[in-house]
């Protein structure tokens, strides 16, 4: 049977994806989830990758380990597992390491160990968060360790292929796309169609619609307020509970209420009307920052407005509200749906040869090369064999026949006598 594994990676989480031959791909999911956080617990032969590892992580527990892009950069520092001790960006490799063995264990049905399977196409994609340095890291991670089917796959060139197909965008117009994760906002601007490189900026602090920030920042003071004692990072709360409050805003309701989880893995509760919401937001004057900054790189690049179609290309910044913002101030402005995400993702597993998941032809190794002891001459090389012509071998004479009629004249000498006993 033929697959392939995809992995999306973030600074903050990493999904699974896969695909089989004659199937549809899939979530791969362990204990229920394929979105897992990027914190690891190693202490003797145990390893844990996700949640239970951000929990002990938030414990100030000496053996967890979290902001993976971070530590990596300090080359001194190790872990150690099995008895061996090992550089920390090998974190990030035992960890996926152990989701590709639950894939071939739950989905292909082998109880082999991942060493015989290391041949099989993996794919990674990586966010807009992931520095050029730091996805070479991870690629070679996987590379020095035996996968020899490495690739990885550009989602934004797969995702604007899609929106032209659907009619969303054209391929030789100029393209502003937005995109956010964890509160940060980045643009690139593809000046003359999507398969040039773009010019870039981001912007910290301007990832979400104003009405989804608004919320999570009223949510992080309600529960402050509530606990006193209780010290957050403002803003690394922020960016945990963005997806929470755009989910909690899809449904219109005068109180809003529930219990908020945050980056620790605690949950709170809260109450929010949206009279109150509706109020902040009549202060709220950010969004000036995203114009400005988009007037700006439009400039830069010496690109018309009215020939550039901006693009919300993540699910933070499609809402009413910030789309509604964006098409008041500017000609050409596209939001895109969960089902060009979707297809997205069926475009880029459609490019993948799956056949290349079959395992190679063992190839002979060379004989082992012959060194001479020291002192001794060395060997001379084995001469060609000479090539001579074969000779018939020549006949023998054939033995004359006796005649039969003289053999009783011949006269044959006596017999010795016997010896006595």
């Amino acid at each position: 049977m033929s697959y392939c594994v995809l992995i999306k990676v973030s600074k903050r989480i990493v999904s699974f994806w896969y695909k089989t031959e004659g199937s549809a791909y899939a979530a791969l999911t362990m204990r229920d989830t394929n979105v897992i956080p990027l914190y690891f617990y190693v202490h003797g032969n145990d390893f844990f990758f996700g949640n239970l590892a951000k929990e002990k992580f938030y414990r100030n527990d000496p053996n967890a380990f979290g902001n993976y892009f971070e530590i990596v950069k300090d080359p001194s520092s190790h872990f150690s597992i099995y008895g061996n001790k090992k550089p920390v960006k090998q974190l990030f490799y035992y960890g996926v390491e152990q989701f590709l063995s639950h894939f071939i264990n739950t989905v292909l049905y082998k109880s082999d160990s991942i060493e015989s399977y290391r041949h099989f196409p993996l794919r990674f994609v990586f966010d807009a968060d992931i520095e050029d340095k730091e996805k070479v890291l991870v690629e070679a991670l996987f590379s020095e360790a035996g996968y020899y089917n490495v690739q990885r796959v550009d989602f934004t060139q797969a995702f604007l292929s899609v929106l032209t197909e659907a009619r969303v965008i054209k391929s030789e117009s100029s393209i502003l796309l937005l995109t956010s994760i964890d509160n940060k906002l980045f643009l690139h601007l593809y000046k003359n169609g999507f398969t040039d490189y773009p010019s870039r900026v981001e912007l910290d602090g301007q990832g979400a619609d104003a009405r989804v920030k608004i919320l999570a920042e009223m949510i992080i003071e309600y529960v402050v307020n509530l606990n006193p004692f209780l010290t957050l990072d403002s803003k690394k709360e922020l960016a945990t509970l963005l997806p929470f409050c755009k989910t909690l805003l899809d449904n219109e309701m005068p109180i809003i209420t529930g219990e908020a989880e945050l980056s620790d893995g605690q949950t709170y509760w809260f109450r929010i009307t949206s009279r109150n919401l509706n109020e902040r937001l009549k202060y709220y004057s950010n969004d000036i920052v995203t114009y400005s900054a988009i007037d700006d790189l439009m400039k830069a690049n010496s690109v018309n407005m009215d020939e550039v179609t901006i693009v919300l290309g993540s699910e933070a910044l499609n809402t009413p509200y910030f789309l509604d913002k964006l098409q008041r101030r500017y000609p050409n402005v596209k939001g895109t749906d969960q089902v060009h995400l979707k297809d997205t993702m069926k475009h880029i597993f459609s490019k993948i040869d799956l056949r290349e998941s079959h395992v190679p032809l063992n190839v002979p190794a060379a004989p082992p090369r012959v060194v001479p002891k020291p002192g001794l001459p060395p060997l001379p090389p084995k001469k060609a064999p000479l090539n001579i012509p074969m000779v018939a071998k020549p006949k023998l004479p054939e033995p004359k026949k006796t005649d039969q009629s003289t053999i009783k004249h011949i006269k044959l000498p006596p017999l010795p006598p016997k010896k006595n006993q």
